[in-house]
């Protein structure tokens, strides 16, 4: 029977996956008390399985993996809260690790980093390369130093869950709408090393569609980043601007010094308004960015004076 106050808490989104079964024995061999909540889009049969097991096992209803998981957590009682992948192709050392990061408080959300332990067949190039360019997406946008954004592992403090329990789930990864949220509240966020290995059955229920929900992730962090820090987003696009600018008026100055006629008009308001545009740009992300740390301040000055 599930614990009324368990010590962790692990959710499992599932769809018909065999692999949780051993995921469930190893867990229970390595953690005395642990609350194990399956989120389950199976079939009854399924399901009775799961029962059997003795594990908490919520039906979902609606779509996505996100929704899966921020729905066990909902649920859970642990002070620390964990999830892993049901297939059987993440360690589940990788979450034990995590827990130690936790107690020791060194961080408040540890991912799992698949890359380097990577087993044969385990996730083809053109998966870890679309891996590497979002989690270095992250990294620039949020200023932080993240291997694996798309992995399905992740340890989470009750504290920092708290912090995000009542955001809407979006599309960013299993473990990437915790990610983002805390990185942007300044949580600490660490990495541990984990194997991962080849579905030993059936096949990835994103195997269709990974690609257009890589580019989903890409543009939700993107959104959040303009929020965030508008800074880097205007800043960035502002600068794509004055170099256009200063490019083109290059070659307007060029053409005149060469012909000694000063016939590219067109060419050269252009030259300014892409100039022009580009500074407002830039001073708009300033203006923004030190209202958003104004912001921030207060709201830290308010938690310390409660």
């Amino acid at each position: 029977m599930p614990k009324e106050n368990p010590k962790v808490s692990v959710v499992i989104p599932t769809i018909e996956e065999e692999g949780v079964f051993e995921i469930i024995d190893r867990l229970r061999e390595r953690i005395k008390d642990v609350e194990i909540i399956i989120v389950d889009k199976s079939s009854e049969a399924y399901e009775r399985r799961l029962l059997e097991k003795g594990v908490k096992v919520i039906r979902q209803h609606d779509r996505g993996v996100e929704k899966a998981i921020m729905l066990g957590l909902r649920n859970a009682h642990g002070e620390i809260l964990a999830s892993i992948d049901g297939d059987g192709t993440h360690d589940v050392e990788g979450i034990f690790k995590g827990i130690k990061l936790i107690e020791e408080g060194k961080a408040d959300l540890v991912l799992g980093n698949r890359l380097g332990h990577i087993k044969n067949g385990a996730m083809n190039q053109y998966l870890q390369f679309g891996n590497k360019v979002i989690s270095t997406a992250f990294n620039k946008l949020y200023n932080t130093n993240i291997h694996d954004f798309l992995v399905g592992l992740f340890v989470m403090s009750r504290k920092a869950y708290e912090e995000v329990k009542n955001v809407e789930p979006y599309r960013a990864g299993h473990a990437g709408i915790f990610a983002i949220e805390l990185a942007k509240r300044g949580f600490k966020i660490a990495e541990v090393p984990i194997n991962y290995y080849q579905r030993k059955e059936g096949e990835s229920k994103l195997t269709r569609s990974k690609f257009f929900y890589g580019i989903n992730v890409v543009g939700q962090m993107i959104r959040f980043a303009r929020d965030y820090s508008p800074l880097l987003v205007f800043g960035g696009i502002g600068l794509v601007f004055i170099l256009a600018g200063l490019a083109l008026g290059i070659y307007v100055i060029y053409n005149f010094l060469a012909t000694g006629a000063f016939t590219l008009i067109g060419r050269s308001l252009i030259a300014f308004m892409l100039f022009i545009t580009g500074v407002l740009s830039v001073i708009a992300g300033f203006i923004i960015d030190l209202l958003i740390g104004i912001e921030k301040r207060v709201e830290r000055l308010e938690k310390e004076k409660k």
